[in-house]
């Protein structure tokens, strides 16, 4: 019996010296590279002076979306603090496959009659549960850990949509307000000349004052715009990790191509179901409740403890043999623990199918904006733009031959640069709804689909 007993106790020594690989970081990296364009990486501390270089690099050029994301990859802390979730969860794993520590009683007595011996009682004990509660602990961190893998990279890859957007979102403005100032500057022309025309009485007081109105409005228009550039401007500095101040080169324009055509609804739903990492978090989460559901049943609350003890007498024998300790599982016997997991997971069952029906509803939601705005693209490009710079080129002409007044050719040309700010913003929806499905499906579109896809949802 006492060679068992020794053999047990170095077999729980030797299980609790168990060591698991590392590595949960750079899985996630890989997961997020199979999603977007990007390396996101732990490094475990602050930004050392290769990555700083790095980012003075990327600063140093022309602003692109990706080149935007890399740098909030790289100077962002919040991304560091995300990718400790791994770490915190990875610590979980190791503890759950640790043996708990093994406990002594010491009891000592001293006899009040000569010649006898201080009688001494100990027992020494490990839970003995532990052989079994183990694996099912471990499987249960097994679960926790995958589950925090997907949501450190889904938290990751919604940081890298968010600047994308706001990427968009002010490259545009910036672009817009190019064509605000040309047309503050054209109602300036305006009402320089309406003001002449009401000197000489050509017009009455009306109309010299409703041009004075448009003017004043156009330029605050201008403040407006400027305000919306500063707070889009300083939340792409923060979305990047950017304490400073720092000039960002942004391009001139927002990119005129369109890179989608339209897929099939069903397939994008489809990638969107196996893609989202959120999605894959909420099931682990549902397998995760299950597993606990284990470590509650009424044997694990009798905290079963086995070990050596040993005595010795008044009359100096010493006694040695096992001992045992624990507890009855009568009036606590994981009842209300099974209770409120029961719950626990039926609450996330639900909240799994609302997620799925709230994907399918963004996915949706982000195919038919691009539609609506690919038409919209389509009017404006073929139909609109072109018809005003026709009228515009006639409206010259006549003017030139004083068949049409200075009045009419400037509104004219107003009206041709309010369809271009008009079509600028459509462009802008575009881009802007290209990001929200992006981050519906989970990762870029062209990433994510199969191969054989062709731009009509076809099969080629």
């Amino acid at each position: 019996m006492l060679k068992q007993l020794f053999i047990l106790f170095i077999i729980l020594i030797l299980a609790g010296c168990t060591k698991y690989p590392q590595g949960n970081q750079r899985e996630v990296s890989s997961i997020i590279a199979t999603k977007i364009e990007g390396q996101a990486e732990w490094y475990g501390g602050p930004p050392d002076e290769q990555i700083q270089a790095s980012i003075y690099c990327l600063l140093a050029d022309v602003l692109t979306p990706e080149a935007a994301i890399q740098i909030a990859f790289l100077k962002n802390p919040q991304v560091q603090s995300i990718f400790e979730e791994v770490g915190i969860a990875h610590a979980d794993l190791v503890e759950a496959g640790l043996f708990t520590n093994p406990a002594f009683e010491l009891e000592v007595r001293y006899p009040h009659v000569k010649n006898f011996k201080t009688n001494i009682e100990y027992l020494v004990t490990a839970a003995f549960l532990d052989i079994l509660l183990i694996p099912l602990r471990t499987r249960l961190a097994t679960v926790e850990l995958e589950q925090a893998k997907r949501r450190v990279a889904h938290a990751i890859l919604d940081l890298a949509f968010d600047v994308r957007q706001t990427y968009y979102e002010l490259v545009s403005m910036q672009q817009r307000h190019q064509y605000t100032l040309s047309m503050v500057e054209l109602a300036n022309l305006q009402s320089e000349i309406i003001l002449r025309q009401h000197m000489v009485g050509n017009i009455n007081n009306l109309a010299f004052q409703q041009a004075q109105a448009s003017y004043l409005e156009a330029k605050l228009e201008i403040a407006k715009e400027q305000t919306a550039i500063i707070r889009l401007r300083e939340k792409l500095n923060r979305l990047m990790g950017l304490g400073e101040d720092v000039c960002l080169i942004l391009p001139k324009e927002i990119p005129p191509d369109v890179d989608y055509q339209g897929f099939d609804l069903c397939i994008l739903e489809a990638v969107a179901l196996s893609e989202r990492l959120d999605l894959q978090a909420a099931r682990y989460e549902v397998v995760r409740l299950q597993r606990m559901l284990g470590l509650k049943e009424g044997w694990t609350y009798t905290n079963l403890k086995a070990g050596l003890a040993g005595e010795r007498e008044p009359d100096g024998l010493n006694v040695v043999g096992y001992g045992l300790a624990g507890e009855i599982p009568i009036f606590n016997f994981g009842q209300a623990a099974q209770m409120r997991l029961w719950a626990q997971l039926r609450q996330a069952q639900d909240r799994l199918t609302a997620l799925e029906i709230s994907i399918l509803s963004e996915v949706r939601e982000a195919h038919q904006l691009l539609m609506c705005d690919l038409e919209m693209i389509r009017d404006y490009r073929v139909g609109i733009l072109p018809l005003q710079t026709e009228i515009l080129k006639a409206s010259e002409g006549l003017y030139n031959v004083m068949g049409l007044g200075i009045d009419r050719l400037l509104d004219n040309k107003h009206q041709q640069l309010e369809a271009n700010r008009n079509y600028l913003e459509i462009l802008k929806d575009y881009w802007v709804a290209r990001v929200q499905l992006d981050k519906a499906l989970g990762g870029y579109l062209f990433r994510l689909l199969p191969p054989d896809v062709s731009c009509n949802g076809g099969i080629e």
